[in-house]
């Protein structure tokens, strides 16, 4: 197994466990056992755990980066951009009802290091800032409707769809469909 590759298997079988169990409740045996591997190659990547959660997050900040680089080069419309925003957790749902990954980590917040906090927040404010401009684009072309700031919107949105997500394990799908179907018609939106 290259090197790449085997830290990258690290990274997946990690952000995994993050969405099923959360940061605090696996260890570096947790990720060498799947991957057939001892811990002392996790520690080549990953010298901490601390280091291998940084990791984690920058990978989502730049999976999202590039996600919105593509709506935006495509000249998505607003809607389009709400419902691709929508698409995201669907993905963690249709993978075995996992949370997303800021949703497990914003639940660890305060028992999480320093330097994963700082990505943790980074992470947050850039998901909801590009929400938020989407939300705010389609005001202007009367596409969405809606009262207060878009920044209020987004955090709305956003604080409705992970506990949506954590319900739905739960109360199954529906539940999740049920929140969706309503922040879609809050914003005018048909169904």
């Amino acid at each position: 197994m290259a090197q790449a590759d085997t830290k990258t298997q690290i990274l997946d079988t990690a952000e995994a466990l993050l969405q099923d169990r959360g940061f605090n409740a696996f260890s570096y045996n947790h990720i060498a056992q799947p991957l057939g591997v001892k811990n002392a190659a996790i520690h080549y990547h990953f010298p901490t755990k601390t280091d291998l959660g940084v990791a984690l997050i920058e990978r989502c900040r730049a999976r999202f980066q590039q996600y919105t680089d593509l709506l935006e080069a495509g000249e998505a419309s607003p809607v389009l951009k709400f419902e691709a925003y929508l698409t995201l957790p669907w993905r963690y749902l249709r993978d075995g009802g996992k949370v997303c990954p800021l949703g497990a980590l914003e639940v660890e917040f305060n028992t999480l290091p320093e330097e994963m906090r700082l990505e943790v927040i980074a992470l947050d404010q850039q998901m909801r800032a590009w929400l938020a401009i989407a939300l705010e684009e389609g005001r202007e072309q009367e596409l969405l409707h809606f009262e207060g700031s878009a920044e209020e919107r987004a955090i709305l949105i956003a604080a409705a769809l992970q506990g949506a997500l954590q319900i739905a394990r739960v109360a199954g799908n529906s539940a999740f469909n049920t929140c969706v179907r309503h922040l879609k018609q809050e914003l005018g939106l048909a169904n």
